[in-house]
């Protein structure tokens, strides 16, 4: 795996979230927050859990181990989760872009939201949280 993949994968994964985002631009407000039988319930949910995974896998990342995720009433509405998303979206691409090939191997420690210390490999991540929205895209 090289840098140049990883970076092709964060441009395929924010070209998906555009896909979703134009059908969801489509949804009546009753669709928009709708409880459904899959994942967090809602599309809202939904939507601001996708949010949430990359914004707290790039804050560990970068050495910052945040104690909660994103609150979803913290973004009710379309357009706070986009907004939200967008400055999320720059944050991962920045991150993304400064990478070089000798960071995909190295480790990086964490402490999840619970308080347990972790070690895993950047890469390892970096591929986790491609994976996690191509999940949360279906």
């Amino acid at each position: 795996m090289n840098i140049e993949t990883i970076r092709l994968l964060y441009d395929y994964t924010y070209w998906a979230h555009q896909k979703v985002w134009n059908c969801v631009l489509k949804l009546d407000e009753e669709q928009f927050n709708r409880q459904l039988n899959y994942s967090w319930g809602t599309i809202q949910a939904q939507l601001v859990h996708t949010m949430s995974a990359e914004w707290i896998w790039f804050n560990r990342m970068k050495s910052v181990s945040p104690s909660s995720m994103i609150a979803f009433e913290d973004y009710p509405t379309r357009e706070t989760i986009r907004t939200r998303w967008d400055e999320v979206e720059r944050e991962v691409r920045a991150y993304v872009d400064s990478l070089t090939p000798d960071d995909l191997m190295s480790d990086f420690d964490y402490q999840t939201t619970g308080g347990k210390s972790y070690t895993n490999k950047r890469l390892h991540i970096l591929l986790h949280v491609v994976n996690h929205g191509t999940d949360h895209r279906d």
